[in-house]
């Protein structure tokens, strides 16, 4: 059996399959799993892979929730003996002390394997995301801008940020010491490898520059050879993933890569809880192109989801039936957010709705693609919809519009094409250019 490559936890599904699909684009074969809880299949089909991950809510959870949560995984990453392990996070590194906290992620590490090394890579240059001197740089519409000046994530609903030197960020979450292996250390003649094994053997947490393609290959090959030396743990971005795969593939002879086109599809249904403004100003383009929008209530999804979802499906077969391409929101504009209620029980009681409301549709052959837009609430319609896995069908370089598959034998979700974008991701078109597909592009 060929040992793998690389086994990761996603913080949230949209982002697990990112990376994913970063993994994937190299030709590498890779699966995503929603839970952790079915050990022995998991392990059984690694056996066939180059890539396991598992698809996460952490980001959306307090500590207490995230112990539970992401404990299990790390026992599966340690089961599943990859090369390299990781903790996926946004490259927005969105995260606080009592959400989706970083910080307690790397101490649940230590605690599960005493001095692992905890190198820390968010930088994804491809995404506009580049790490200098520990500061973490954003790309927002034509400015590169600090985090906490880029207005999306400084004002986040959630998390918002407003430290962009990701040590000082960090020490707020954990009682782990900080260090850095920066650019100037990169010039040296051992390319900074001294600074990041001393960083390890003195058990600090360790940021990792890199603001171009180049940068990202050597801070990989710095991370991939500590973890050939010790337990590591890379807390990092999908710029690490690609990177990785175009490191390990250059020597491993002929890979079919992923297909970068994918056809339209007859009728597409958009989910999206996200609150961001990109993705408000991506269903304007959509209703502009004819799209049909309907609001979705977070406080009806509250009371009462399993009706709601009733309803929602006889609306969108409606809709579909006017050969409309349909797009449910719970958000258009500030003043439909909700206010005063817990952002983890509207994205669960939300995500329930998708769930639910995808099962109607799917038993009715009404659906073929679906778009989960905001990833909170995708990670929660992922993880009830009851499908055991998904795997990549297209890789979309030019918005991150992956097209992915389910994996569930014997349900109607079997083959169900999904699409799953996080809150900054995309084009104004992004959904039309899901519902179009990419060949016309």
């Amino acid at each position: 059996m060929q040992r793998l490559l690389a086994a990761f936890y996603g913080d949230d599904f949209t982002g697990s399959t990112e990376n994913l699909a970063q993994f994937s684009r190299h030709g590498l074969r890779g699966r995503l799993f929603f839970t952790s809880n079915h050990r022995e299949t998991i392990l059984d089909m690694a056996s066939q892979l180059d890539v396991v991950g598992l698809a996460g809510t952490a980001r959306g959870l307090a500590p207490p929730a995230m112990t539970q949560e992401v404990s299990p995984a790390l026992d599966l990453l340690d089961a599943l003996n990859p090369r390299l392990k990781q903790f996926k996070i946004c490259s927005t590194f969105d995260s606080s002390p009592s959400l989706g906290s970083i910080g307690h992620v790397m101490d649940l590490a230590r605690r599960h394997c005493p001095g692992c090394a905890l190198p820390v890579l968010p930088a994804t240059p491809a995404f506009g995301r580049y790490t200098a001197f520990s500061h973490l740089f954003t790309r927002y519409g034509d400015e590169i801008c600090r985090l906490d000046q880029n207005p999306a994530m400084a004002h986040h609903p959630s998390t918002p940020m407003t430290e962009s030197d990701l040590r000082c960020h960090l020490m707020a979450q954990t009682a782990i010491a900080p260090a850095a292996v920066t650019l100037l250390d990169y010039r040296q003649p051992d390319g900074g490898w001294q600074r990041l094994a001393s960083a390890a053997d003195a058990e600090r947490f360790v940021v990792l520059d890199a603001t171009h393609t180049d940068e990202m290959s050597h801070a990989a090959e710095l991370i991939l050879k500590l973890a050939e030396q010790r337990p590591t743990l890379a807390v990092a971005a999908q710029g690490l993933a690609d990177a990785l795969g175009r490191l390990v593939t250059r020597n491993m002879g002929q890979r079919k890569p992923l297909p970068t086109t994918y056809p339209g599809a007859n009728r597409l249904l958009v989910l999206s809880g996200s609150c961001s403004p990109q993705t408000r100003s991506q269903l304007a383009h959509f209703e502009a192109q004819g799209g049909h929008i309907l609001a979705v209530s977070p406080e009806e999804a509250l009371r009462a989801p399993a009706a709601l979802a009733q309803r929602l499906a006889h609306e969108v077969t409606g809709a579909f039936a006017s050969n409309q391409a349909v797009a449910l929101a719970t958000t258009r504009c500030d003043a439909d957010l909700a206010v005063g209620l817990s952002a983890d029980r509207l994205a669960l009681a939300v995500g329930e709705v998708y769930a639910l409301l995808t099962h109607h549709l799917r038993r009715g052959d009404s659906i073929q693609r679906i778009v989960f837009a905001g990833g909170d609430t995708s990670s929660h319609a992922m993880r009830q919809l009851g499908a055991d896995a998904l795997e990549l069908v297209a890789f979309d370089e030019a918005q991150g519009g992956h097209l992915c598959r389910l994996i569930a034998p014997g349900s109607p979700l079997e083959g169900l094409e999904i699409v799953l974008k996080g809150g900054q991701i995309g084009g104004e078109d992004f959904f039309t250019r899901v519902k179009c597909g990419t060949q016309v592009n």
